[in-house]
């Protein structure tokens, strides 16, 4: 064996040499030479592989000791004489390289031990030492040389040869990722400690950089740190570094490295303390930056910072930075570097060790109570989960405080989407419910429990006996008027009464219709009440109103939980024509005396086209009549239901606001800007006593005083806002606060220094937590001062306030000067976490967590005027039913049919509006009113979440497009029936809060199980949407609009069951019945990203994950089978590509996505719906309408989108993947 083995050694040889020949020039003598060299060498490797034999094998003579070290001199000789190709050739050559280390492990010899540990010393080299000590790891070297270390720890063994023995770990170690496992399992770790225990004195130090290398590496294993610790390496580091000469910076250097790997466990960090360490890890950092005036050594700075952070993990920690005087010592450090930017990463280490060493605090108010409390009613069905322990008294519920309610997975996640839970292969369990039984939470709702919502379908139930009457007015009216009769146009139907049917329309059981989930839907099929002309004659002569109200069934007794007997406004009198609404933008494009087409000519796909950047005015027609008179607003707004009493209507809801009529680009935050404001605060810290800490606003004091009389009295409804300008507030030396109107929330304000503010926000009602959104008035200021604020209780871990986002201010001086617009305001505006801690209470048991500060300066350019600061834009309710009463009285009511019915009340009393908006059949025939019926849906719903008024705007910009008289607008009516529920959360929205309901709970947490008391919107809203499943008229798309405040730019949330927490997703309505998926979701999404400046394509995301089984989207789309089924996700901020990249999003901006997305939907067609033209009198294409049929073909042409050239874009470059299901015209 060992014959054969020393041919191998002698063939590997030649081909080295023949390899080192091809590498290099060399003359013939040198050749010559070279080549006898490797033949000796080869046979010096066949000495040594004879000769590695185990001892227990042979035991080698005196002669055979010899001719072993012989051969190890004589290569270690051969080595050194080569240069650097040729000792990567060698260490490339496995037999050489196995061949030396087997005689480290067979041979115990010193001599022979040190010389092949000599020659691996030379193999790795000094330099570019990565390729060549990954081949040696590959081939064991590092088991061998720890096991070396190991039986070589004896004390008459050299120093110098553990040095080198270490020198080559350390090499190993860096390419070695299991070094830390092979070190524990070889007992070398004891041996490198004790080695260097017995050399901490200054004369011997020097000579352990291999070996401190080495115990780093060591160190990296959290086990083996902890083993460490307790084997006194803490006290031996500390030794080492108080006796290495300052000059010595790359051992002290990596001294303190190993410190920082030891030092992140707790008990590492006590041993630290208590051997006394935190005094001397000050006095080197003082010490450092004194030497290091060229910032040469920025790295050993940072590493003794680091020490110290982990270290003020404990308490003990923080008391023994205190005492060693390290706060001013860090602070003045800090305040001399603040300037150097190189430095930045120290000031920021510095600041954390500084923040933590000062006690943390409470918040100056009463943190765990909630500041309004709502008697919640008796259910049954469903205890609430996220009230605070003062609002569960109140409700005679008792909570665990340290469960963690089901909401605060949204306190840091405002969309509806995360990305943290993994994927299980089996079906949920979500509370008492599972997937495959969704509505056994409530019990089964029955068909007689669905037939209260016949009557929000009037454009189905009553269309047809009322045709004929209506079609003769309209003879008769354009015969007395002089009008010209429109055959597509009908008078409005509003006035009618809508009662329920005695007889079951479409079955006797809900399980009568046909499951949509992976089928093709089928054409509905109607029973029709057919009511006797005198009857209807006699509802639109007298204008009857609504007077029939859903009824909440207890879905166990079968007997009525409560009415919701509600009331519609009385339509105005056909006296005269009303002039069409018309969208903003079309204003725009008259203003600039655009031609504009014709509504009768053919729809151009290229107008779907992403308009081009907003010019500075846009929606800028703006006039008194555009808005309700003050009057009005104050009649519509004592109509609003408030938990707490109002002391005013604030000017910009009471007036209205005017789009900024310019480009507001995102804040430049200047660099420092952030560090300032913590060292800012840290000072407030440091010197607290010259802080005034004077409360000059307190909402729960007005709470308290008013008792009784501040939840049950009446509101003052008025505003006098312009006779207070220019007033000043005397005596009063400060800014006055307010918050007491529909939307506000600021719950306390302190002055802190002569111009600044801390501002605490409310926490939704019933709730302990959920502070982000802030709208309050500000007055008694004084021009050119700057004025700083900071809301020092947010809970977010991060904000767009870092990334470019200011607040947005409304000025009533501004205002009555001409400009009454929301504008972005604040300098020096940024987001970090302060030294507040949070209530366990609050954060669900979770101990130790800090809230958040927002802070921004803002000069005010008026003296002495009323301002109004908020988060976004606000868009409060009665604003909302402000709109709908001027768009009731504004739209063409002969061509646009336009119902606002009430789906409920909320739990406060507030109506909850249903909108449906579509055309009027184009004639009275059969053919014609079955056309009518048989036209798809569109469901929208907006501000489950009442923080997201950017939700608002949108919804108010898709609302009004759709009302207007522009060609997109006609087409869209004539192609759909639009059901739009503008807010689903009108109580949370007038008090103020963020996230939740009166119930303290995330609505859009409570589809899959909702109760008819606790969640009435969600209950009926959910209710119509599962009607329409039975009518089998299942939505063709349905979305829920938010707004997102961690992102920028608008995007969409979809369903794809590939993309589902569960690995074999197939209970959904987007597999197919050959198992494969319609992606027709992704089509909308696609057609977006090509029309809608702000939407991005690359935020969307259409993943299914388990914690958002229970909100609209996914159980819309899993339980009513809507394979389009979406979330529309709006920034706070703006946007980061497209036109607007770089620019604030503003209402502008979010008017026009929410035209764009109704726009977007011309661009879907189910394959079931045969999409053909309507011409008009002339014959020419007017807009389209939806027929029972097959798909068709692109009836447009090869234009720039047709189905062909868009199908591979949507699909995520997947050519396989088709759209069947969603074509494009």
């Amino acid at each position: 064996m060992a014959e054969l083995k020393g041919e191998k050694l002698a063939r590997s040889a030649s081909r080295g040499q023949r390899h080192q020949s091809a590498s290099r020039p060399s003359s013939r003598t040198s050749a010559g030479g070279s080549g006898s060299s490797h033949m000796k060498v080869a046979a010096h490797f066949q000495v040594l592989e004879k000769m590695n034999v185990p001892s227990a094998v042979r035991t080698l003579s005196s002669d055979d000791l010899q001719q072993v070290r012989h051969a190890a001199n004589r290569i270690l000789t051969y080595i050194m004489s080569q240069d650097k190709p040729g000792r990567e050739v060698m260490v490339k050559n496995t037999l050489y390289v196995q061949s030396l280390l087997t005689t480290l492990e067979t041979h115990k010899d010193i001599d022979v031990c040190r010389t092949i540990v000599t020659i691996f010393v030379e193999l790795i080299g000094k330099l570019n030492t990565g390729s060549r000590c990954s081949q040696l790891v590959t081939q064991g070297a590092t088991r061998v040389f720890l096991h070396l270390l190991a039986r070589e720890s004896k004390p008459d063994v050299p120093n110098e040869f553990m040095v080198q023995i270490h020198y080559v770990l350390s090499k190993l170690a860096l390419k070695d990722r299991k070094f830390g496992v092979k070190a524990r399992l070889s007992q070398a770790l004891p041996v490198t400690l004790a080695f260097i225990r017995n050399h901490t004195h200054s004369t011997a130090v020097r000579n352990l950089q291999p070996v401190l290398t080495v115990l780093k590496s060591y160190a990296n294993n959290a086990i083996n740190a902890s083993y460490l610790g307790k084997n006194g390496a803490i006290n031996t580091l500390f030794k080492i570094i108080s006796n290495i000469n300052k000059k010595n910076a790359v051992m002290t250097k990596t001294a303190l490295d190993t410190l920082v790997l030891l030092v992140k466990s707790k008990s590492n960090s006590a041993r630290a303390v208590g051997y006394g360490g935190v005094p001397i890890l000050i006095q080197m950092y003082a010490e450092w930056h004194r030497l290091d005036t060229k910032n040469r050594h920025i790295s050993l700075r940072k590493s003794l910072l680091n020490i110290l952070k982990h270290v003020s993990n404990l308490k003990s920690g923080r008391q023994a930075v205190i005492d060693a005087d390290g706060v001013r010592v860090l602070y003045k450090i800090c305040e001399d570097i603040m300037d150097v930017r190189e430095l930045e990463s120290l000031i920021f280490i510095a600041s954390l060790v500084l923040r933590k060493c000062f006690p943390r605090q409470k918040l100056p108010a009463n943190a765990t109570k909630t500041t309004l409390l709502y008697k919640l009613p008796e259910s049954e069905f469903h205890v609430p989960q996220g009230l605070s322990k003062d609002a569960a008294l109140l409700n005679g519920i008792t909570l665990n405080v340290d469960t963690k309610d089901d909401d605060d997975s949204s306190l840091d996640n405002d969309d509806d989407l995360s990305s943290d839970d993994e994927i299980e292969p089996t079906k949920p369990v979500l509370g008492n419910f599972s997937l495959d039984r969704p509505d056994e939470g409530n019990a089964r709702r029955t068909l007689e429990d669905l037939r209260m919502y016949e009557q929000f379908f009037p454009e189905v139930l009553d269309i047809e006996d009322d045709l004929n009457i209506l079609l003769d007015r309209v003879s008769s009216l354009t015969a007395s008027e002089g009008l010209k009769g429109n055959p597509h146009s009908m008078p409005d139907l509003r006035s009618t009464k809508y009662t329920h049917f005695s007889e079951p329309l479409f079955g006797n059981t809900l399980d009568s219709a046909p499951s949509t989930a992976g089928k093709g839907r089928t054409k509905a099929s109607y029973t029709y009440r057919k009511d006797e002309e005198a009857a209807a004659t006699a509802r639109l002569e007298k204008k009857e109103v609504c007077e029939g109200g859903a009824s909440a069934v207890n879905l166990k007794t079968g007997q009525p939980v409560f009415s919701l007997d509600f009331e519609v406004n009385s339509p105005t009198s056909n006296k005269s024509r009303y002039k069409p609404l018309v969208s903003p933008f079309e204003h725009k494009s008259k203003a600039k005396g655009k031609a504009s087409k014709s509504t009768d000519s053919l729809l151009d796909m290229d107008d779907l086209r992403s308009d081009p950047l907003l010019d500075e005015g846009d929606d800028s027609e703006f006039s008194a009549d555009d808005w309700v008179k003050p009057a009005d607003f104050y009649d519509m707004a004592r109509k609003t239901n408030s938990v707490g009493r109002f002391s005013k209507v604030a000017y910009p809801d009471l007036h209205g606001s005017k789009p900024i009529p310019k480009r507001e680009p995102l804040y430049e935050r200047k660099f420092g800007v952030q560090r300032a404001k913590i060292f800012e605060d840290i000072d407030r810290l440091i010197n607290s006593e010259e802080l005034l800490n004077r409360v000059v606003y307190d909402f729960d004091a007005i709470v308290k005083d008013g008792g009784d009389e501040f939840h049950g009295g009446s509101s003052y409804y008025a505003n006098h806002d312009v006779e207070r300008l220019g007033k000043p507030v005397t005596p009063y030396d400060h800014l006055h606060f307010n918050s007491l109107f529909e939307s506000g929330n600021l719950r306390k304000s302190i002055q802190i220094r002569e111009n600044e503010y801390d501002l605490i926000l409310c926490p939704d009602v019933n709730s302990n937590h959920h502070h982000q959104w802030f709208y309050f008035e500000v007055s008694n200021m004084v021009a050119g001062r700057r004025y700083r604020f900071n809301i020092i209780n947010n809970e977010k871990t991060n904000s767009q306030f870092n990334f470019g986002m200011q607040p947005v201010m409304y000025s009533v001086q501004a205002a009555v000067n001409g400009e009454p617009y929301w504008a972005r305001a604040g300098t020096d505006v940024c987001y970090f976490k302060n030294h507040l801690s949070r209530s366990s209470q609050v954060t669900g048991g979770v101990r130790g967590k800090l809230y958040f500060t927002t802070t921004f300066t803002i000069v005010f350019p008026h003296s002495y005027d009323v301002c109004y600061i908020a988060y976004h834009y606000p868009y409060t309710y009665t604003s909302l039913q402000c709109q709908l009463s001027r768009w009731q009285h504004s739209i063409d009511e002969s061509a646009i049919y336009f119902r606002n019915q009430v789906l409920c009340q909320s739990m406060s009393g507030n109506n909850v509006n249903v909108l449906t908006i579509t055309n009027y059949p184009s004639s009275n025939s059969k053919e014609a009113v079955e056309q009518f019926r048989n036209k798809p849906y569109i469901f929208l719903s907006c501000r489950v979440h009442p923080g997201e008024s950017n939700a608002s705007w949108v919804m108010k910009g898709t609302i009004e497009h759709l009302l207007s008289d522009s060609k997109e607008a006609i087409a869209l009516r004539q192609t759909y029936i639009f059901k739009i529920v503008p807010m689903l959360n009108p109580d949370g929205v007038i008090n103020g809060n963020h996230r939740c309901s009166l119930s303290a709970e995330d609505l859009n947490r409570r589809w899959m199980v909702s109760c008819p008391r606790l969640h009435p919107t969600i209950y009926h809203t959910k209710g119509m949407l599962q009607f329409m499943r039975h009518m089998q008229r299942t939505p063709l798309v349905y979305c829920d609009y938010h707004g997102h405040s961690r992102r920028k730019n608008v995007f969409l949330y979809g369903c794809s069951p590939s993309q589902s927490w569960m690995t074999d997703d197939v209970d959904n309505p987007s597999v197919l019945s050959d198992k494969s998926e319609d992606y027709g979701y992704k089509t909308l999404p696609k057609v977006l990203s090509q029309t809608a400046p702000a939407f991005s394509l690359s935020s969307c995301s259409f993943t299914v994950e388990k914690t958002k089984e229970t909100t609209a989207r996914v159980v819309v789309w899993r339980q009513i089978g809507v394979v389009r089924s979406y979330t529309m996700e709006s920034s706070y901020c703006g946007c980061d590509q497209g036109p607007y990249n770089g620019l604030h999003i503003n209402i502008s901006h979010l008017q026009h996505m929410g035209r764009k997305f109704a726009d977007a939907l011309l661009r879907l067609k189910s394959r079931h719906f045969k999409v053909t033209e309507l011409t008009n009198e002339d014959g020419k294409p007017l807009a389209f309408s939806a027929e029972d049929s097959c798909p068709a073909d692109n009836q447009y042409g090869d234009d720039d989108y047709a189905e062909d050239n868009l199908s591979d874009d949507i699909t995520d470059d997947d050519d396989d993947e088709e759209l069947d299901d969603a074509d494009v015209l």
